[in-house]
Parts: structure tokens; C-alpha cells; sequence
């Protein structure tokens, strides 16, 4: 995805160029219309561009979490265990139906990169030609800002989907195991954690029952379910009468 921005930007910087260097910065219809096409040519082929690639960027992601997923699962189980192997299912079923859904809204996240991007490099350009714009370096400074946003979004988008699809995995598969409960553990990471989040950390729930994870909307869930949450959860082993 990083790479697939860097050709983005660059390309709206060359065909911008190309574009508004060949006239005055003025109403010049010239000028306004070859801004107009290049716009419009950029958008199609960059919209293309990550839509082709989206896909296979989302599943790729999501086999490398799902070996993971599966084997901290497994390695935990059998330390909880006392070296006992217990089984646990490639891709139970709701968990295929939980990755369908999970596909399906990460590829329209990716879409929408190239999406907003243009729409703000736009709005720049066709002000930059009226009159009082600075042309092409209200362009460049604009390109040179959202370089940085765009990046620090799909490094968000990124980070923020693993664990949320993390998180599902590892639900998904502890219970199909037979296994209830869960430990919250606390990331211990991060300049400003979540104080209920700290409260949390050590305390055993139920995967039937599970804690609030947002004061403010009263939202029940998972470790690392929120976004920039870096909490996780560890499967908790009873042999007790209760099954649990």
C-alpha cells in the first residue's frame, strides 16, 4: 500500500506539472482545461490501481495473521496445559463468514485512499487557477501536506484492521476449542492508555459476558477492538465441574 502511494503521488506531481506549466495563472481556458483532464485521468487510473490490488493486499494480510492467530493459540494452549496438545480448527465456520465481512471492509478502506486523496488535491487545483492562486506551487504544497496524511492513514487503516481481525481470530478460535473465558491483558504500551483499559488488565470475562471497553458509549467487546488499542487477551484453562 505504501508503495502504491508513493506512485500516486509522484504521478500527480509529473501530470500536474505537465499540465498547468503551459499557460499563465489565470481563467486561461488552456490552462483550466488540460488541469481538468489530468484530474480526471489521474482519478480513473489510480482508482483502478488500488481497486486491482486491494484484494490480494487484504488476503495476503489476513493468511499471515490466521498462520499467527493459530499458532500463539496453539503454543498457549499447551502451556496452559501442561504440554497437552489441543486441537485447534484451521478456519472454524463462523470465522469464514466473520473473514468474508472482514474482506469485504478492508478492500472498500483501501479504495478509499486514492478516493479522498483526490478529492483534496482537487479542490487545490481548481482554486489554484482562479484568479489570485499561486498555480502550481499552491499544488506542490498541497501534494507535499497530504503526502504525510495520506501516509499516517494508511499506516492507521493498517495497524488498526490487523487488530481488530487479530482479535476476531483469536475469539473465534479459542471458543471453537471449547474455551469461555479470557484474560485481558493490558499492552502496557502507548503515551496516553486508556484508564478503563488499565482497570482491566489481569481480570477474567467471559466471551457470553463481555466488559465495557468504552466509558463514553457504553460499548461492550474485545481487547484491541477499539481503535489504537493495543490490548490483547489470553485463553483461560478450567478442568472445573462448571465445564468453564
Amino acid at each position: 500500500m505504501q508503495r502504491l502511494i508513493g506512485q500516486m503521488l509522484e504521478a500527480y506531481r509529473d501530470e500536474l506539472k505537465k499540465a498547468m506549466s503551459d499557460g499563465p495563472v489565470t481563467l486561461d481556458a488552456t490552462v483550466a482545461t488540460m488541469a481538468r483532464r489530468a484530474l480526471t485521468e489521474l482519478k480513473a487510473r489510480f482508482s483502478r490501481l488500488f481497486s486491482i490490488h486491494s484484494k490480494t493486499m487484504v488476503e495476503n494480510l489476513f493468511g499471515q495473521i490466521d498462520q499467527a492467530s493459530k499458532n500463539g493459540l496453539k503454543s498457549s494452549l499447551r502451556e496452559l496445559s501442561g504440554g497437552i496438545t489441543l486441537k485447534t480448527p484451521n478456519m472454524p465456520a463462523a470465522l469464514v463468514e466473520l473473514m468474508q465481512a472482514s474482506t469485504t471492509a478492508n478492500v472498500s478502506l483501501i479504495k478509499s485512499i486514492p478516493a479522498e486523496f483526490h478529492a483534496k488535491i482537487e479542490g487545490v487545483v481548481l482554486r489554484s487557477i482562479q484568479p489570485g492562486g499561486n498555480g502550481l506551487q499552491d499544488v506542490f504544497e498541497a501534494l507535499s501536506k497530504q503526502e504525510g496524511i495520506t501516509q499516517r492513514r494508511a499506516k492507521f487503516i493498517a495497524e488498526d484492521q490487523t487488530r481488530k481481525v487479530t482479535t476476531a481470530m483469536n475469539s473465534a478460535r479459542m471458543q471453537s476449542t471449547g474455551i469461555k473465558q479470557f484474560e485481558w491483558i493490558h499492552s502496557g504500551g502507548g503515551a496516553d492508555p486508556r484508564k478503563l483499559h488499565l482497570d482491566l488488565d489481569g481480570q477474567i470475562f467471559r466471551f457470553d459476558d463481555l466488559p465495557v471497553i468504552d466509558e463514553r458509549t457504553g460499548e461492550r467487546g474485545l481487547p484491541g477492538q477499539l481503535p489504537n488499542c493495543r490490548c490483547t487477551m489470553r485463553p483461560v484453562l478450567n478442568f472445573g465441574e462448571d465445564g468453564t
